[in-house]
């Protein structure tokens, strides 16, 4: 009797440490995926804190991508041909900044494989803005959960859940957290300040498609009634309505006046002013890249 007692104990153990292991190769797997894609933009991960358990990282310089080499223009047609105009070079590409060109690197399909709702990667260089990009159902869950879907107080930086995930809106609205130690988009704060704007005057949206690049343009608190919140800009034609308030509301002068055609993003944040508005950094679309 007691035989069979040690081996009943023995089985349940073993299968007790399986279930273990495979749960720890899970997280280490998850873990080099976020990992991988902090070293491939050149940064170092976070260090932890109560409110960010992320390990620290290696800091690696990015290196710039190559430059698209300008077409030949075409010869004129012979003589015996009607007359035609010269076709003329299409322009070299502008090169991708410095400060951006390791974004490329980062493998979004290894992010996706342990999370689908992963849609792109958002940074600010030079900041601790540097997270996968996340798009819910709503815009609740990923308030209180992580970008592997797990329970977590800083949440995630995730889009507009009525936003389209290939980012083709007009205006598109990121959420984070304002965190007391800077992570999420808790540094967004110093952007009341020209000097920083001046230091970090760009945002960065990888997506599957490709890099683009946001200049900021705008910062200031905005009541959660007023043209930024609004989702149907475009319908009811009040982009330049909406522009003119973001620059009347803004307490930096970037000198940057984005036009109605030009795409707007929005990066929300909480305020110490209660909850009838939130702290918003504005940026326009000058520049996007397609992956080779």
């Amino acid at each position: 009797m007691t035989k069979w007692v040690f081996r009943g104990l023995a089985g349940v153990l073993a299968l007790s440490l399986i279930m273990l292991l495979t749960h720890s190769l899970r997280l280490w797997g998850d873990k080099q995926a976020y990992q991988q894609a902090l070293a491939a933009v050149g940064r170092a991960t976070p260090a932890p804190t109560p409110q960010d358990d992320r390990e620290a990282g290696s800091q690696s310089k990015p290196t710039a991508a190559p430059t698209a080499a300008a077409p030949t223009a075409t010869a004129p047609p012979a003589a015996e041909t009607p007359a035609a105009s010269t076709p003329q070079p299409t322009p070299t590409p502008e090169p991708i900044p410095d400060e951006a060109a390791g974004l490329l690197e980062i493998d979004l399909n290894a992010l996706q494989a342990v999370n689908s709702d992963v849609i792109g990667w958002v940074e600010i260089p030079g900041t601790l803005v540097s997270y996968p990009l996340m798009q819910g159902e709503d815009n609740h869950h990923y308030l209180d959960y992580d970008w592997r879907g797990d329970p977590s107080v800083s949440g995630s930086v995730f889009l507009e859940s009525t936003n389209q995930p290939d980012l083709s809106n007009y205006s598109l609205i990121i959420y984070a957290h304002r965190m007391l130690d800077d992570s999420m988009f808790g540094s967004l704060r110093f952007y009341e300040e020209e000097a920083y704007w001046q230091e970090h005057p760009s945002v960065y949206l990888l997506t599957s498609d490709g890099l683009r690049q946001y200049d900021i343009f705008a910062a200031h608190e905005a009541p959660i009634t007023s043209l930024v919140y609004r989702l149907d800009l475009e319908k009811s034609h009040l982009e330049q309505d909406f522009l003119d308030f973001c620059l009347d509301s803004s307490i930096i002068d970037t000198g940057i006046v984005p036009q109605p055609e030009e795409q707007v993003l929005t990066l929300s944040t909480c305020t110490v002013n209660g909850y009838d508005a939130r702290w918003v950094v504005q940026a326009v679309l000058r520049s996007s890249w397609e992956r080779g």
